[in-house]
């Protein structure tokens, strides 16, 4: 490109060096002159090939190849007046379906010199798009250099702060053949090896498996100033260089006052409008950006204003390297919480096939082990994403293997249970811990040996969460293991034949309790628990043996049963044992 005479040697250059690293092919080059782009067609086309419909020199006589020519100045016309339209960026060109197409613009400083249109067949690499802005910046260049030489203005008044030229265009010392000097020569051809020396280190760097922080190392080690990114709310999230305790507080580090955030704001927005790095204080700040969204921010630290054009350069390779990366991060964050509770949710419907093995290896869980299933609700937290969340934390601080999934506004836990203990009241505490709210409620069913067991032992586990629920206490946690006759309960027939069997039995009693304020049944039941012990019954009342023989026989008169009667007792204490763990009938 330096050694071409005029802007169609120096674009088609660039459109040969462009096609030469990815999956391009050639579309169209422009050159842009006060604000018009021209088209400029290769020297070995002949220009009569492409055209604008004016330039025609006779009209289609409606054979295949004049209808295919016609086509051909029509698609012309119409992409000569897309990239009129254009503002001096670079612009994906394609539709949906149809190939991939790209206007790159070719700019110096604020100014478009240029365009370049290339087509791909298919979606060109991270890498490949990289380099590919990496070419069009030096196709860039010379365009200014030729610019300069021709006496136009080559900038605008933009410059970002700190950043330097890589060589200074219209003064440049040159023969009289007009070709660039051999200083010129080795001067770009050494920015150039530098800069693709720099994109090849962090292109290393991103597939070494050192991820973010060997991205930045590279960068500090490329450029020898402090490193650091920034999550889009200005969080810090990983640094390189000597920063001693951590990065210093920047634009959106800790906590701010409203006047920060809106300096903070400004500044994202001016950095995502404008091309490159910007400069922000001590720091110059450059966005990480895919498919539209803002990723974050990559920072050179640079209080002393040293940053060259170099090492702005290869902060915005460092960003552009960084981009596929955080993508891939953040999509692996939103989909992997939504592969977990779809796996779970076919594993408690029965649904789950051999497959499922393979799906849970794939995110870390063994379902080869005894499992139990849990079902928590929580209803002072706040969504069901936060109690999914605070699930994973405590059972990592258990050190419990664990799979969250949800159903509707339960959450539901596979546990992997080698331990024969209960999961559910350690499980409980912990949850409650990282919520800061105690007010919810655990059911754990049985323990599951092969994978088909996995809906039984849900089925139990929301019996369980049930009765925890309808119990005195809702709050804690409830093994179906421990419910004993309570079993039957859990379910809408179980929990209707439930109340009907206390109303028959206990029914007068509380509502006789209810009314004066006595405590009839708490009498009858611990009478019971005692195996009918007048002595034991005081002494676990706290009061007389003679009142305990009293309210006996009231009980008697109340209810009309007979306490002498062993199948009375049987069911009497059977009701009180439900009336302990339910709320009264209503």
């Amino acid at each position: 490109m330096l050694d071409g005479e005029d802007e169609r040697e120096v674009l088609w250059g660039g459109m040969a060096a462009i096609a030469a690293t990815g999956p391009f092919s050639a579309e169209a080059a422009y050159a842009v002159h006060n604000g018009l782009a021209r088209r400029c067609s290769p020297r070995r086309v002949a220009s009569s090939t492409v055209a604008r419909p004016g330039d025609a020199t006779r009209e289609p006589e409606g054979g295949p190849a004049d209808e295919a020519a016609a086509a051909d100045v029509v698609a012309a016309d119409l992409l000569d007046r897309r990239i009129d339209s254009l503002d001096g960026r670079s612009h994906h060109l394609h539709k949906p379906g149809g190939p991939w197409v790209w206007a790159i613009a070719l700019r110096y400083r604020e100014t478009c010199l240029g365009y370049l249109v290339v087509r791909s067949l298919t979606t060109p690499s991270a890498e490949e798009t990289a380099l590919t802005d990496l070419l069009a910046r030096q196709t860039g260049i010379v365009l200014a250099r030729l610019t300069g030489r021709r006496g136009e203005p080559a900038a605008g008044s933009g410059d970002m702060p700190g950043s330097g030229d890589l060589f200074d265009t219209g003064n440049l010392p040159e023969p009289e053949d007009g070709s660039p000097t051999a200083d010129l020569g080795k001067r770009t051809a050494s920015a150039l090896a530098s800069r693709l020396a720099t994109y090849d280190a962090l292109s290393r760097a991103a597939v070494s498996g050192r991820g973010e922080a060997g991205i930045l190392q590279t960068l500090h080690e490329r450029t020898g100033f402090v490193t650091l990114t920034e999550d889009p709310f200005g969080n810090p999230r990983a640094w390189a260089g000597p920063f001693g305790g951590g990065p210093r507080s920047g634009v959106g580090s800790g906590t701010r006052p409203e006047s920060e955030n809106r300096r903070r704001d400004a500044l994202m927005h001016r950095a995502r409008r404008q091309p490159g790095a910007v400069r922000d204080r001590d720091r110059l700040v450059m966005p990480i950006e895919m498919a539209g969204d803002l990723l974050g921010v990559i920072v050179l630290d640079d209080p002393d204003q040293r940053a060259a054009e170099a090492d702005t350069s290869a902060l915005e390779q460092a960003a552009r390297v960084l981009a596929p990366l955080l993508f891939h991060e953040r999509r692996l964050a939103e989909l992997e919480p939504q592969l977990r509770r779809d796996l779970v949710d076919r594993l408690v419907s029965g649904e789950g096939t051999q497959d499922a093995f393979t799906q849970a290896a794939a995110l870390g869980h063994d379902l080869h082990r005894p499992h139990k299933v849990a079902v928590l609700e929580w209803p002072g937290a706040p969504e069901g994403a936060a109690l999914c969340d605070a699930v994973t934390r405590a059972a990592e601080r258990l050190r419990r293997d664990v799979l969250v999934g949800s159903r509707g506004a339960t959450t539901v836990v596979l546990v992997a249970c080698e331990d024969p203990r209960d999961p559910g009241d350690e499980l409980y505490k912990a949850v409650s811990e990282g919520l800061g709210t105690g007010a919810g409620a655990i059911g754990v069913g049985g323990r599951c040996e092969v994978l088909a067991d996995l809906p039984h032992s849900y089925d139990e586990a929301v019996r369980a969460l049930a009765v925890r629920r309808r119990s005195q206490d809702p709050y804690g946690s409830t093994a179906f293991d421990e419910l004993g006759l309570c079993r039957m309960m859990g379910t809408g027939e179980g929990e209707r034949e439930a109340d009907l069997f206390v109303h028959v039995w206990l029914g007068r009693l509380l509502d006789y309790d209810a009314q004066h304020h006595t405590e009839l049944v708490m009498t009858l039941s611990r009478y019971l628990e005692s195996g009918c012990s007048y002595d034991a019954t005081s002494e676990m009342l706290l009061i007389h043996r003679s009142t305990v023989r009293y309210r006996l026989q009231r009980i008697g008169e109340i209810t009309g049963h007979d306490l002498g009667v062993v199948e009375t007792r049987l069911n009497l204490h059977i009701a009180t044992r439900i009336r302990n763990v339910l709320d009264p009938p209503r």
